[in-house]
């Protein structure tokens, strides 16, 4: 009997679990995911090959609005998304893959999600999957990016635990704002997107 509750006690231990929260949105984290960049808009969590990372931009008067999207804007977005992440990686051979962009609606918000694939096995050793997220709310557009050397599914137990938790903290858009062939992708985005799959390339060669 006192191995097993000894045995519960060091499990417990093992999948503790921290709650993290600032005036933007709050998530979980286990307490393996450490934190490596806390600015006022951007914010990072490590965990060997697998980070999330965070980034806020103002929405207060573009009123972007992801709800209205149709699929000629999903498309458009998908293709931008694209170019923008390959033109910055064109010095490094690399060409990244956006796929599965669609748009999802759930009880707590609606959202973009989208897949974002860079070959970059002979450069880093492993291939890098990023599963990402975007939001619009009243104030905030919010990009949650989930990178891991592992393609991401929901068996990634991980994954599932941070972005079901992951709430903003920010009143929804009216309806009604329409965003017909708009684009909703930050300088500060691209600059995430392309600014860590650099640093892996160059921790790598040195």
């Amino acid at each position: 009997m006192k191995k097993f509750i000894l045995f519960i006690l060091l499990f417990s231990i093992c999948i503790s679990v921290k709650a993290y929260e600032n005036r933007y949105f709050k998530l979980d984290l286990k307490d393996d995911f450490k934190q490596t960049v806390n600015k006022t808009n951007v914010y990072k969590w490590e965990k060997g090959n697998d980070y999330i990372a965070i980034t806020i931009s103002d929405n207060t008067t573009l009123q972007y609005n992801v709800e209205t999207f149709t699929d000629e804007d999903l498309n458009n977005q998908k293709v931008y998304l694209e170019d923008g992440i390959n033109k910055g990686l064109e010095k490094y051979n690399l060409k990244a893959e956006v796929s599965n962009l669609v748009k999802v609606k759930n009880d707590k918000s609606t959202y973009l999600e989208y897949d974002v694939y860079y070959p970059s096995k002979k450069t880093t050793g492993y291939d890098t999957y990023q599963k990402g997220r975007m939001y619009t709310t009243s104030k905030y557009i919010t990009t949650v990016i989930y990178n891991s050397d592992k393609e991401i599914t929901e068996e990634n137990k991980n994954y599932k635990s941070i972005m079901d938790s992951f709430i903003i903290i920010d009143k929804e858009i009216n309806t009604g704002v329409s965003n017909s062939s708009k684009i909703i992708i930050s300088i500060i985005t691209f600059g995430l997107f392309i600014g860590l799959i650099i640093s892996l390339i160059k921790n790598k060669k040195q």
